[in-house]
């Protein structure tokens, strides 16, 4: 779903040192590693969690949070407590094939004890990836080394832009000069620390406007993180002023299931669970809520009859309940693990000896 400088398959093997990290250098690179990986009946594989949900201080493009409504929905604020948390944490077993992915609405690093959170999954979850995802303005030397102490395995750097006229155009402010210093600085203090981790990631934005920028982009920042990397414009269900996708959409005719409903899930700060990322950015969407982890757990929830209704309606592609779903482009950005029916609906494909031969593609439409 991106591009990078991938590594040799010399680096690869000799970076591999665990099941999981096989798994990520080899075996997801694969049509079988896609396979095993993306569905999971038990639970999802990614649990994307909100921290805090707050009024963003960028108004970024590709953002939903650059209409006012859907900023008018969190111009109140709401912050996860510590016991939303470890009902969290507690429902899911520690494997390394899980992550808690933090991507709060908002600014992540808004969210003052995100060190302390991280420090208490590590603790009892070790084994389960952490990862945040941060715009960088608030990614100061003192909340760096908070994170490195935290055990944090990952940070995802939103950059955006390889320049700052790119930057403000796409985010509305002039804080380019301030991220890169910051991202920077990170990179230093992990080094001085001593610390293989957080993996620092960092992208920008690859559209029509931008592309030119993008080797520029992976040259530069490849000094600093572990992976510059740039990320094909979705539309998320709706339009997107200023960048303009490289690709054609995929015919309505071609559409498959998204993978959404078997990987990933999302968790409000009060505990609430969404069907879908997305859906907290929609009015209608963001109260069609399936559970909440403080009266069951994720297990319960994931495996309950309104999340398989849900998927029920991907596999005929039937999205008269869901119409964020409808419009929405993102299952393009997952590879394509389906087999067609008779009747029309889908199925998940399976596992054929010749998919470990056969390459995953890097992108959707890329």
């Amino acid at each position: 779903m991106s591009h990078s400088r991938g590594k040799s398959l010399i680096e690869r093997a000799l970076t591999t040192r665990s099941v999981k990290s096989f798994a990520a250098h080899f075996l997801l690179h694969s049509m079988a590693g896609q396979k095993l990986f993306l569905m999971n009946d038990r639970l999802p594989r990614v649990i994307n969690i909100s921290f805090n949900e707050k009024t963003c201080m960028f108004s970024c493009s590709m953002c939903p949070y650059a209409e006012e409504p859907v900023r008018e929905m969190y111009r109140q604020g709401s912050e996860m407590d510590f016991e939303t948390f470890k009902q969290i944490v507690h429902s899911v077993p520690n494997d390394p094939f899980y992550s808690f992915d933090v991507s709060a609405i908002g600014e992540t690093l808004q969210f003052k004890p995100v060190a302390d959170f991280i420090a208490y999954a590590k603790k009892h979850r070790p084994l389960v990836n952490t990862i945040i995802s941060t715009n960088a303005v608030l990614l100061s030397e003192d909340m760096m080394r908070a994170l490195v102490e935290s055990g944090l395995d990952a940070m995802q750097l939103s950059m955006y832009a390889e320049n700052a006229g790119d930057h403000r155009s796409i985010t509305k402010t002039r804080s380019f000069d301030r991220v890169c210093e910051n991202v920077r600085n990170a990179s230093r203090v992990r080094d001085e620390m001593g610390s293989e981790t957080p993996y620092l990631q960092a992208f920008m934005m690859d559209s029509k406007e931008t592309h030119d920028s993008t080797e520029r982009f992976i040259e530069t920042w490849s000094e600093y993180v572990d992976q510059a990397f740039v990320r094909p414009i979705y539309n998320l269900g709706r339009e997107i002023e200023g960048l303009t996708p490289l690709f054609e959409p995929t015919p309505p005719g071609e559409r498959y299931p998204c993978i959404t409903p078997w990987y990933s899930t999302a968790v409000r700060s009060n505990g609430d669970v969404l069907p879908c990322y997305m859906f907290h950015w929609h009015e209608e969407a963001k109260d069609d809520v399936i559970g909440n982890v403080n009266e069951g757990s994720l297990e319960e929830i994931w495996q309950g009859e309104r999340f398989q209704r849900f998927r029920d309606a991907h596999l005929r592609l039937d999205f008269q309940d869901y119409p964020v779903c409808a419009s929405c482009d993102l299952w393009d950005a997952y590879t394509d693990v389906w087999t067609r029916k008779s009747d029309g609906s889908f199925e998940y494909a399976r596992l054929r000896a010749s998919d470990f031969l056969e390459a995953a593609p890097d992108s959707r439409g890329a």
